[in-house]
């Protein structure tokens, strides 16, 4: 370890790996350090999302950034010589009446950008999730009105979405920097940055954890959850910290229910933002909890699963009472309170402090887009593929949030 680098990455995950990645491709002149508290790369956030990615958004920004990400991470495994486990199965969103009037009004931006979306009758969407049944015929009354049931309106799909693995990729794009700039990349693990020195406006370098100190005057924050933490011990006020939270998800392993025809199936959204996909021989289930405090807790709640889970699988699903918890955990999303969405670019109130934080969720599968445009920033002063302009910090002070009507 050197005591300055020209550039210090902060976090190992999907985010900071591909930044380090991206950075060197585009010509970064100087020494790089990518610093990581774990023992290994990627084993939080990144290891812990359920890996999908998607273009079905309802904002031009997030079509764009997924759509380009979706086409990398396609040859990913040539690329960078390591399977990814990426899968096209397709993403399947259903809507009750409302909301369905509003999805169908996306559909010529849809085309517009290239995104591949098809609008899907009822029917159609109880033949591509076998069991599945749109209508309310099948569930007591009492249950309907309890449980604010709707009958399903339509159905959105994707067919160039699907799922990969963000750890390996990761990893990949890590072990190819390595390889190619072995001279201007260092991977430092087990090391944790205390604080981030700012001085006169600008970033002078970082305090690690056992009083160490190393300069540079270029800083990728991209540690997650905790990259607000980290701002405000180094005397960031709130008012230029992020607006983000740490806000705990929950993923579940079940069997398949007793139907011919899960091993096809999409990921699925349903009632209540459920989501579901056939995962090598068992069912991946999750729900994102709109009451869940924010904080640092991971742990899982099988409780969660059987009171806010399962009873809408089974009614929606008969046949879905049989699937049984298998294993569990949790993880955190970064969630930017004002629009849930990610955060990216130079900070206005730090020269050489740039941000790549508060993705809700959605990190993993904007990963190549957003790290390519923020090492263009970096390194040629411009965005120069995507425009991420609506994703910089002003945007809060200025009011000119990123409205998504799509998400789960």
């Amino acid at each position: 370890m050197r005591d300055s680098y020209d550039a210090i990455i902060i976090g190992g995950g999907i985010i900071g790996t591909s930044v380090l990645w991206n950075l060197v491709a585009q010509g970064f002149k100087g020494k790089i350090a990518l610093i990581e508290r774990g023992d290994a790369l990627a084993e939080e956030t990144s290891a812990k999302s359920a890996g999908a990615f998607r273009n079905l958004w309802g904002s031009r920004i997030n079509m764009e950034m997924a759509t380009y990400s979706i086409k990398f991470l396609k040859t990913f495994e040539n690329d960078f010589n390591i399977p990814i486990g990426f899968h096209q199965h397709g993403y399947l969103f259903t809507f009750y009446p409302e909301p369905w009037e509003t999805i169908k009004s996306y559909k010529p931006t849809f085309d517009e950008t290239g995104v591949k979306a098809e609008l899907l009758a009822p029917e159609d969407v109880e033949k591509m999730v076998p069991g599945l049944r749109a209508g309310l015929d099948r569930i007591d009354p009492d249950i309907v009105e309890f449980a604010g049931f709707e009958p399903i309106a339509g159905g959105l799909f994707g067919p160039d979405c699907g799922s990969f693995d963000p750890s390996a990729a990761a990893k990949g794009y890590t072990e190819r920097a390595v390889r190619e700039y072995h001279e201007s990349v260092e991977v430092i693990l087990k090391t944790e940055v205390k604080r981030i020195e700012l001085e006169g406006g600008k970033v002078r370098g970082v305090e690690l954890t056992d009083g160490r100190r190393i300069s540079t005057s270029v800083l990728v924050l991209a540690a997650g959850p905790w990259s607000m933490q980290l701002l405000a011990v180094s005397g960031v006020p709130d008012s230029e910290n992020l607006p983000v939270d740490p806000i705990k998800r929950q993923l579940f392993v079940t069997n398949l229910p007793d139907i011919p025809g899960y091993d096809h199936i999409p990921l699925v959204i349903i009632d209540r933002g459920i989501y579901f996909k056939y995962e090598t021989g068992n069912l991946q289930i999750g729900r994102a909890d709109p009451d869940q405090a924010p904080g640092f807790n991971q742990e899982p709640s099988l409780a969660y699963y059987k009171d806010e889970i399962g009873p809408y699988m089974q009614e929606r699903i008969p046949g879905a009472e049989h699937c049984n918890v298998k294993s569990m955990w949790g993880g955190l999303y970064s969630v930017t309170k004002p629009d849930h969405n990610g955060i990216l670019g130079q900070h206005p109130a730090y020269s050489g402090l740039n941000l790549a934080n508060g993705w809700s969720g959605h990190g993993a599968m904007v990963a190549p887009a957003a790290s390519l445009a923020l090492a263009e920033l970096i390194v040629h002063g411009a965005y120069k593929t995507v425009d991420a302009t609506p994703l910089r910090f002003e945007r809060f002070a200025e009011g000119d949030l990123v409205v998504e009507e799509i998400v789960i």
